[in-house]
C-alpha cells in the first residue's frame, strides 16, 4: 500500500507562529487555496481512502481535497494534533519566557508533558493504534491511503512506519499541505517523497 501524509493548510496561527495543539483554529484564506491546490495535485494519485484529524483545519483540508477525488474523509481521532496544554496560543519565545527550559525538555524527554498537555509517548501510543488499524484493514490490498493531520502526528507516523528511533522526530520539515509518501510492502518500506510542495508554487507567488 501507499500511505500519503499531508499536513493541514495554513492558519492565521501558523503565520503568527502560535502553538495550536488541540485548539480548533480554522484555515486562513491562503490555507483554503493550499487545500484546493492539494486536491488538484492528488487527482493524479488514484487515492482510495482518506482519514483525517477531526480538528477543523485538518478536516476542512481533507474535505476540500476530497471534493476533487470523490471520496468522503473518515475522522480518526488518533490523527489529532498533540495536546500542548498551557502552551497553546503562545509563540515559542513566549513559552520559553513563561516556562523556561520546558521546550528543550519536551523534545528530549518523551515522557514529559506541559501542564494539562500530552507527552510524546502518549502520542506514540495512539499513532501505534492508528497504524495497526490501517495495516489490519488494508492488509494485502494495493490501496492508496491519504492521512490528513498535523505536524507532530505526521512526524510520528513516519518514524514508526520506518522503524526509526523517536529522536529522529525532529530531522525533517513539514510544510502546510506538504505531501509525504511511504510505500509499504511485505518486508520492504520506502519513503517515496518527503514534504513535496511543488503544487504550492503558483499560489505562493500570487500571495
Amino acid at each position: 500500500m501507499h500511505i500519503y501524509l499531508v499536513r493541514h493548510g495554513e492558519t492565521d496561527w501558523n503565520t503568527q507562529r502560535r502553538t495550536q495543539g488541540i485548539q480548533d483554529i480554522p484555515l486562513s484564506s491562503h490555507g483554503i487555496r493550499q487545500a484546493e491546490s492539494l486536491g488538484r495535485r492528488l487527482e493524479e494519485e488514484s487515492i482510495t481512502h482518506i482519514y483525517s484529524s477531526g480538528l477543523e483545519r485538518a478536516y476542512k483540508t481533507a474535505l476540500i481535497a476530497a471534493g476533487r477525488l470523490g471520496i468522503i474523509p473518515i475522522i480518526k481521532e488518533e490523527l489529532q494534533e498533540i495536546n500542548f496544554g498551557v502552551w497553546e496560543g503562545l509563540t515559542h519565545k513566549q513559552i520559553e519566557e513563561k516556562y523556561p527550559g520546558q521546550v528543550n525538555r519536551f523534545r528530549n524527554d518523551f515522557s514529559f508533558f506541559p501542564q494539562n498537555g500530552e507527552s510524546l509517548y502518549t502520542l506514540e501510543g495512539r499513532i501505534n493504534r492508528l497504524i495497526e488499524f490501517i495495516q489490519a484493514k488494508h492488509a494485502g490490498e494495493n490501496d492508496r491511503i491519504l492521512l490528513v493531520s498535523h505536524a507532530y502526528p505526521i512526524r510520528m507516523v513516519i518514524v514508526k512506519l520506518m522503524h526509526l528511533p523517536l529522536r529522529h522526530l525532529w530531522d525533517f520539515k513539514l510544510d502546510n499541505t506538504g505531501i509525504s509518501i511511504i510505500h509499504l510492502q511485505p518486508g520492504n518500506r520506502r519513503i517515496i517523497c518527503l514534504n513535496d510542495t511543488c503544487h504550492l508554487k503558483k499560489i505562493t507567488t500570487e500571495r
